[in-house]
């Protein structure tokens, strides 16, 4: 796989100094992540100076040191990541802010680069099958009506479930449905809530979930809550362009997410996978008409042919 910088220099766009220039500066501007974690107190000091003494020993990265003194939790990979996008400018930004690219030039490559990494199954591309980079090309690949989806539970590992469903529980289920409630009155003229602040209360949740699921292998949910970001990313991104009946869109679709990871849950609580849901056609057909649905949201939203500018995509790269 392929990272950005490599991908600029086959399309000749930088030069070799250049792009090692731009990576040193990205380099000097990334936080410590042990530093953050201890700095966000998610560690204590005792736990810190035995995740030092262990990686000086036997030179092992963090999560490793951390698994094997029994400490590591999910909630670090979310602490890391957020401090690390709030201090380090992107690859992107700092070719552009020293003139070494142009923004027009650049932004047809970002179109590229991230629909090459969702062709290779990234986990950490952004968009599943469609960019947001050019929305005036409503020819989007894989229509919501030729929805293919297959995982491989036999790479699946068994694992204890407790933590997510102690994360997913009851009361945090009622919690998401309150806020897709509140999303859906955001539609509203007389809605005071702050559409911002709810959205990315939504997607942190969400992403925590995520998060989690992976780690037991959930694969089902861990793709559910995936598509669904990608929508929220839509609505986080146009914010300013999108019409107030689109909420209650939006929170219709999520309601029918939470129905379905609800559901998902429990088979884990039950059986520890949840391979048994996808063997079941009524409920893989319910899974599958769910995806369909969010992925027709975004083809409508995107067909309306919002113009991007580069601030709208700016946190790409």
């Amino acid at each position: 796989m392929k990272l950005l910088g490599s991908f600029l220099l086959d399309f000749e766009l930088i030069s070799a100094k250049d792009l090692a220039d731009v990576m040193v500066e990205q380099i000097r501007q990334t936080p410590n992540s042990l530093d953050i974690i201890y700095e966000k107190k998610l560690i204590t000091p005792e736990q810190f100076l035995s995740i030092v003494t262990l990686q000086n020993d036997e030179h092992l990265d963090l999560r490793s040191a951390c698994m094997r003194l029994d400490i590591w939790r999910n909630e670090f990979f979310d602490a890391i990541n957020d401090e690390v996008s709030k201090r380090r400018s992107t690859l992107g930004r700092i070719l552009v802010e020293k003139g070494l690219v142009e923004p027009h030039v650049l932004l047809p490559i970002l179109k590229q680069y991230h629909a090459y990494r969702a062709e290779n199954n990234n986990d950490f591309a952004l968009f599943s099958e469609n960019t947001l980079l050019d929305l005036s090309e409503s020819e989007a690949e894989g229509s919501a009506d030729e929805l293919h989806f297959e995982p491989d539970f036999s790479h699946v590992q068994a694992s204890d479930p407790s933590d997510y469903i102690e994360l997913f529980s009851e009361e945090k289920e009622i919690e998401l449905e309150l806020i897709i409630l509140a999303i859906e009155a955001l539609g509203s003229d007389k809605n005071k809530a702050d559409p911002e602040e709810l959205l990315n209360q939504f997607f942190t949740d969400y992403h925590s979930l995520k998060g989690t699921a992976r780690s037991v292998g959930a694969l089902l949910t861990e793709n559910l809550i995936h598509e669904s970001e990608d929508l929220l990313t839509f609505f986080k991104r146009f914010l300013h362009k999108i019409h107030h009946a689109d909420f209650a869109a939006l929170a219709a679709i999520n309601l029918k997410v939470l129905d379905v990871l609800s559901n998902l849950r429990n088979e884990m609580a039950t059986s520890g996978s949840e391979e048994h849901y996808w063997r079941t056609p009524e409920l893989k057909g319910k899974y599958l008409k769910t995806l369909g649905d969010i992925k027709r949201l975004n083809e409508e939203l995107e067909n309306r042919g919002y113009e991007v500018s580069l601030e709208d995509v700016q946190d790409l790269f």
